[in-house]
């Protein structure tokens, strides 16, 4: 899966998403003879240059986006109404400054990204080694592929139509100059799904083999006969459930940690976009415009981020849900395990279980808020609030 998701995440470069990190070498020795020493230097060169050169890229990254931001103050055709100047100015600031956090994270969190990927493959090769679990790799890289191609056509579907409709519209405010703050906002929020969407099926792989534990406890009569029931009861089996859980935790970590600000404001620019443009729909339905055609080209644009945010939230909460499932579990064979199991397993189940309640794996936006189905419900409120706010001025 790893190897994928790398094929997948070269194509991300140009928009400043994934950089791979700088690579440690030890080619000099203090005891090495010169010619060693410029043989190591030679093999070298190229690799320092080609990750200079995709920094320098993503440092001009960086200014064009300030670039373009003041360009597209200085170029600012009236807008009508003084609510609708400052909310598109408000927008068009959070959006430039969302770019520079995705990628001034792809430039300085290269590390944090690099050590998830390989802890994907950590986690993937432990539960084939150590648990022997078929973890059915085609059947998820073709999830993920799926994930990927539908979110990515629906966007870029849906953006090709919101852009022909907002060509024939005369008040753009900053759309035009902002087009690719916007592209690159949904292009991270798309990884982001794909890498949690990942996380999930690891979950769920680790939470079906605690489940054969915990049926062969309670139905030792029904046993399957291709799972081998012996190595299942055993400390060291145990050991490496526990030893994998730690893994996906740590790969929560990391996700929060390099992806934490970005998510933080992604979700703050959605929902600021999305009471913009239902506030231009309405000024285009009470006769402030020349049209009233803004309603279909508003659909088209908030279609595809309403797809990917309620996306991302739903994945994440699916993974609080199987972490809760696998702490119930645990606590179920707990129970069962207590007068016939030995002293060094039930000890390690009770650790086991006072992990899992200690500590949760959650998605944050930068610790501000948690992603789930909850979220939703509390962007829909904020957004209804922004939306009173903006109708008060207009009616004013």
């Amino acid at each position: 899966m790893e190897q994928q998701l790398r094929a997948w995440l070269r194509y991300s470069f140009a928009f400043g998403l994934y950089m791979s990190p700088n690579l440690k070498t030890t080619y000099i020795n203090n005891r090495a003879a010169a010619h060693s020493k410029r043989l190591a230097w030679l093999e070298r060169k190229p690799i320092v240059t080609k990750q200079r050169l995709k920094e320098i890229c993503l440092y001009i990254q960086l200014v064009g986006i300030c670039v373009v931001f003041v360009k597209g103050l200085v170029s600012l055709k009236p807008i009508p109404g003084m609510a609708s100047e400052a909310v598109s100015t408000l927008l068009y600031a959070l959006q430039a400054l969302t770019c520079i956090i995705i990628v001034a994270e792809g430039l300085w969190r290269q590390q944090q990204q690099e050590a998830f990927l390989r802890l994907l493959h950590e986690i993937e090769f432990s539960l084939k080694l150590r648990l022997r679990e078929d973890i059915k790799l085609h059947c998820w890289i073709s999830c993920a592929r799926w994930h990927l191609q539908y979110l990515l056509w629906l966007s870029l579907i849906c953006f090709v139509v919101a852009v022909y409709y907002f060509m024939e519209l005369q008040h753009m405010a900053y759309y035009w100059h902002a087009i690719w703050y916007n592209t690159i906002i949904r292009l991270r929020i798309i990884q982001l799904c794909v890498y949690v969407c990942v996380l999930r099926n690891y979950m769920a792989c680790l939470c079906m083999k605690l489940q054969q534990l915990v049926a062969y406890r309670t139905a030792p009569n029904q046993q399957l006969l291709d799972v081998n029931y012996e190595k299942l009861q055993t400390l060291a089996y145990l050991l490496a459930i526990k030893d994998i859980y730690d893994l996906l935790y740590k790969a929560f970590e990391l996700l929060c940690e390099f992806a934490g600000w970005s998510l933080f404001a992604i979700i703050t620019s959605c929902i600021l976009d999305y009471s913009c443009t239902l506030y231009w729909i309405l000024l285009s339905f009470e006769g402030f415009m020349e049209t009233s055609a803004y309603y279909v080209a508003g659909f088209w644009w908030l279609v595809p981020m309403t797809a990917t945010i309620w996306h991302i939230c739903y994945l994440c909460h699916k993974c609080s849900q199987l972490d809760r499932l696998l702490a119930a579990r645990l606590r179920r064979l707990l129970i069962m395990s207590s007068s016939q199991s030995m002293r060094s397993y039930r000890i390690l189940l009770q650790l086991f279980c006072t992990q899992l309640e200690l500590q949760c794996i959650v998605v944050t936006g930068s610790n501000f808020f948690i992603l789930d189905l909850r979220l939703v419900t509390a962007i829909l409120a904020t957004m209804t609030s922004q939306m009173v706010m903006l109708i008060q001025f207009l009616c004013a």
